[in-house]
């Protein structure tokens, strides 16, 4: 059994991903973006706003990368809340863990700030014992701050836990800290594109994470039952 699990939020433990997509349409929209860059832009969630600004548009004046963050962020806020509806399973998976020893914790490219009003507006507050988001590191995923800091403050080994999260941001930025990971299929990468990080499983649902979490075992559930090589 894995004794610390970290989490990433988007497309992990809330369904966000199809609200953030939408959002990202409204304001390429907005901005005479062409399908291709919106299109690239819905890939990268799991990476911060500012930087995802800077990939879709590399050659564009940093003002420019300015307004199109700010201008997502006024459409996001106004739904933060109605956008990010808690995954089936994640209330039972943070309760059971937590009867069985197991710290529950997230590492999100989301601000804090954002993250904090959803947590408190389902009860789940309580069941994190940290959560870091874009500003609490100041090197993001897929870098391995995240999780280093996280094991650090909870006194925990390498060994000792895994990171759950839905893109391969999240897999490689466990990879690179050493740390096993579990991917997801609820967000925006695909099963092949989640396995080419080398995760210990890639499941489709937090039922599936939490049997993994408390077995320490390989145990994919996604299509053909098979194991991560």
């Amino acid at each position: 059994m894995y004794k610390l699990a970290i989490f990433d939020f988007d497309g992990t433990l809330v369904d966000s991903a199809p609200g953030i997509i939408e959002i990202m349409k409204k304001v390429g929209v907005e901005y005479n973006l062409n399908n291709h860059i919106i299109e690239h832009w819905s890939t990268l969630i799991g990476v911060p706003l500012d930087q995802q600004a800077r990939i879709i548009l590399p050659g564009e004046h940093p003002a420019l990368h300015a307004q199109l963050v700010d201008r997502y962020r006024v459409l996001y806020n106004l739904q933060n809340i109605e956008l990010c509806p808690p995954f089936p399973g994640l209330l039972n998976m943070l309760k059971v863990l937590r009867e069985n020893g197991v710290i529950s914790t997230i590492a999100s490219s989301k601000r804090k700030e954002i993250i904090q009003p959803v947590l408190d507006h389902h009860d789940l507050n309580h069941y994190f014992d940290l959560v870091l988001g874009a500003g609490e590191v100041s090197s993001h995923k897929p870098s391995p701050e995240a999780v280093l800091h996280t094991l650090r403050k909870h006194g925990m080994q390498n060994h000792e836990a895994v990171v759950v999260g839905d893109s391969k941001f999240d897999l490689e930025m466990a990879r690179n800290a050493g740390v096993d990971s579990i991917g997801v299929t609820t967000g925006v990468h695909k099963e092949h594109e989640l396995m080419e990080s080398n995760p210990v499983s890639v499941v489709g649902s937090l039922d599936d994470v939490l049997k993994i979490v408390l077995t320490g075992r390989k145990q994919p559930i996604v299509g053909e039952v098979r194991e991560a090589s």
